[in-house]
C-alpha cells in the first residue's frame, strides 16, 4: 500500500463511483478500478461492495477511510513543515561556542537574528574550544564559533573577528602604577589561567612559547568571572579577552598591563564540518555572523 493507493481509494470514497473518481484523478476508470483491486488483493479485504449499481463501504473500507485521511493530513503537515523551514519561517540550529564567545558575544548575536527571525529555533552549547571542536564532529552541534585553534582537518574553518588577550592585574597590584612591564616580569607572578583545551590558554602558552618566555601557572579556572575575580582579589594576574572585560577595565577594577615587544592576538572563526548538508539557515546564520564583525 502506497500513498498513492490511499489517494484514489479516498478519492472513490468522496465521490461515491469510479467513473466520477476517475474524471477528478484525470484517470481511466480501468486504471482506478485495477488500484481498487490490487489495493484489496494485497490487503486480503473488500474494501467496497456494490449494491443496486452503487458503491459501499465495507467495515474494513470504513477502517482504512479513517487511517487513509490521517495519513494525508499528516503528510500535508509535514510537506506545509518542511516549505516553512525552506521559508525560514522556522528551523533550528544548534550553535556551539567557545567559552568567551559564547558569555560575552552569543547571546547578543542570537537576541539580534531572533528579531528578524522570531520563529527560528537556536539552541547554543558553551564549553572550551576544545569541545566545541569534539562536538562538532560528532554532529551534536551544526556550527562553532571559537576562540582557540581547532586542529581536525574535517572542519572547514572561516575567519570571524581578531581579538586580543590583555594582561591583566587588580588596582592594588605593583604592575598597575607601572602599565608597562618586560615580559621577564610575568615568570615571577602567580599565573591565574584557564584549563587545558581553552582557546585563551592555547594562545597565551603559544605566544610565549614562541617568544621564549616562562611563566608560572599557579591556579587553573575553568570560569572567566571565577578567574577576574581572582585577579581582582590580588590573588594573582591573568591574561583574558578584552571581549570579557569591557566593564571591569572601565570601572577600574582591574588594569590592563602592556608587554613590551609581546601582543596576545588571535583570531575568532566560524567553524562546521566539511561533510555538514547547507540549509538556507545554515547559510543565512553564517552570512549574518559574517556581517556582523563590528564587535
Amino acid at each position: 500500500m502506497n500513498l498513492r493507493e490511499i489517494k484514489i481509494f479516498l478519492t472513490v470514497c468522496e465521490c461515491g463511483s469510479m467513473s466520477d473518481a476517475a474524471r477528478k484523478l484525470y484517470m481511466t476508470q480501468p486504471s482506478i478500478s485495477q488500484t481498487i483491486s490490487e489495493l484489496e488483493e494485497e490487503l486480503n479485504v473488500k474494501l467496497f461492495e456494490r449494491i443496486s449499481k452503487k458503491l459501499f463501504l465495507t467495515y474494513p473500507g470504513k477502517i482504512l477511510q479513517e487511517h487513509g485521511k490521517k495519513i494525508i493530513m499528516l503528510l500535508n503537515e509535514v510537506q506545509n513543515n518542511i516549505l516553512d523551514i525552506a521559508n525560514m519561517n522556522t528551523g533550528r540550529l544548534r550553535i556551539g561556542a567557545s567559552t568567551t564567545i559564547g558569555i560575552y558575544l552569543l547571546p547578543d548575536l542570537i537576541g539580534e537574528f531572533n528579531k528578524e527571525y522570531k520563529n527560528i529555533e537556536l539552541d547554543f552549547t558553551i564549553d572550551n574550544t576544545g569541545i566545541i571542536e569534539k562536538i562538532l564532529l560528532e554532529n551534536i552541534v551544526d556550527i562553532g564559533i571559537v576562540e582557540g585553534p581547532v586542529h581536525s582537518k574535517e572542519i572547514v574553518v572561516k575567519p570571524y573577528i581578531f581579538d586580543e588577550l590583555y594582561l591583566i592585574c587588580s588596582k592594588e597590584h605593583k604592575w598597575a602604577k607601572e602599565k608597562t612591564i618586560k615580559p621577564e616580569a610575568i615568570e615571577e607572578e602567580n599565573l591565574i589561567i584557564r584549563e587545558q583545551g581553552s582557546g585563551t590558554r592555547e594562545v597565551f602558552e603559544n605566544t610565549m612559547f614562541k617568544h621564549n618566555y616562562k611563566y608560572n601557572i599557579k591556579h587553573v579556572l575553568n570560569n572567566t568571572e571565577a578567574i577576574k575575580k581572582a585577579v581582582e582579589a590580588n590573588i594573582g594576574v591573568s591574561c583574558i579577552s578584552k571581549i570579557a572585560i569591557k566593564e571591569e577595565l572601565k570601572s577600574g577594577k582591574l588594569v590592563k598591563i602592556d608587554v613590551v615587544g609581546i601582543e596576545f592576538r588571535r583570531e575568532l572563526n566560524i567553524i562546521y564540518h566539511k561533510d555538514k548538508y547547507h540549509t538556507k539557515l545554515f547559510d543565512k546564520f553564517i552570512n549574518y555572523l559574517l556581517n556582523n564583525t563590528n564587535i
